[in-house]
């Protein structure tokens, strides 16, 4: 008897400890389980961030390209406008107003002295300007007489002379938000004061930016006005657009207009479409044509047209009555 009872509890014994051992092995499974989905969370989450970063990375680098693209394009258009204004004054021989040999002629003398074949270079590049300032509506004057200029732009052009450049007077304003501290804002600011090339920002005092820039005094305090200016005079150094003065056409802001953002607003100044009343006078396909939209959905054309419609007449009757109030 005593014997089987102590079968039995070493039987119970077994059992109890097995389905402890049983429990401790579901228990770690489960433990293991719930640690491979935290490693697989934690694996998924470092691979969105490395895409991201490289997402980054490539939006960086197509940043550069398009910036170091547009000095380029900037450039090209600068020598196709030296060689068409060359040809011209080339009899004319140069203004009074001008005290000395302008860099242009010199440029075009030392090119003509280079060997053929940097010759035949520059004559590729002049061609693919042409090209280029034929679709974008590009027109300019090089080396007008001063009677030329705006009277709100002789003080330009007395600088420009100063430095011993040749004036320019260009038709198309240049992405002055492409210059450190100016934003889109502050960009139609400027070409509302007239001011539309890298190098006329360059020229502006302290109170001359902060007053077209519409800063408070305390604002102003905390804007480096010489990084602007110095960031300006970089890229007419790069674009090769130093003396560059712009007519002032007007420039209305099109950024008003829903689905229009910047790509596009700079797409339509340079084709020359700059006014709320230009852009309501040219037709969808026009539209389509100029912006070259590679989105899914294409921009509203039609929309566009509309608005544009409604802010030319709008600003044609604030126009009216200011011009009243002043009478």
């Amino acid at each position: 008897m005593m014997r089987k009872l102590l079968r039995l509890l070493i039987f119970g014994v077994s059992v109890g400890a097995m389905l402890a051992l049983i429990a401790l092995l579901k228990q770690k499974n489960r433990a293991l389980e719930e640690a491979q989905l935290r490693i697989a969370s934690i694996e998924q989450r470092m691979q969105e961030i490395m895409a991201s970063v490289s997402r980054e990375s490539q939006e960086s680098d197509l940043r550069t390209q398009l910036a170091q693209q547009r000095a380029e394009l900037e450039r090209l258009r600068m020598e196709l406008a030296t060689l068409q204004t060359q040809k011209v004054a080339s009899g004319a021989g140069p203004f009074p107003e001008w005290n000395t040999l302008s860099s242009l002629e010199a440029s075009m003398q030392t090119q003509a002295n280079e060997p053929r074949a940097d010759a035949e270079k520059t004559s590729e590049h002049l061609a693919q300007g042409a090209a280029l300032s034929h679709r974008q509506g590009e027109a300019g004057a090089m080396g007008a007489p001063l009677s030329a200029f705006p009277a709100a732009k002789r003080r330009f052009v007395e600088r420009a002379l100063e430095a011993n450049l040749a004036p320019t007077l260009i038709e198309r304003p240049q992405t002055l938000s492409a210059i450190d501290g100016i934003g889109p804002v502050f960009e139609q600011r400027l070409y509302d004061a007239g001011i539309g090339s890298y190098w006329e920002v360059a020229m502006l005092d302290d109170e001359t930016l902060r007053r077209i820039l519409k800063l408070s005094k305390a604002r102003a305090a905390l804007v480096r006005f010489d990084a602007i200016r110095a960031s300006a005079q970089r890229l007419a150094e790069e674009t090769q657009t130093r003396g560059c003065i712009w007519s002032s056409e007007p420039v209305d802001d099109f950024e008003k207009i829903p689905g229009v953002g910047q790509v596009y607003k700079r797409r339509l100044y340079d084709a020359g479409v700059r006014t709320y009343a230009a852009l309501a006078s040219i037709t969808p396909q026009q539209l389509e044509e100029i912006c070259a939209s590679r989105a899914p959905v294409p921009p509203d054309y039609a929309g566009w047209i509309e608005a544009a419609q409604r802010l030319a007449e709008q600003k044609a009757r604030n126009e009216t009555k200011n011009d009243e109030t002043k009478n």
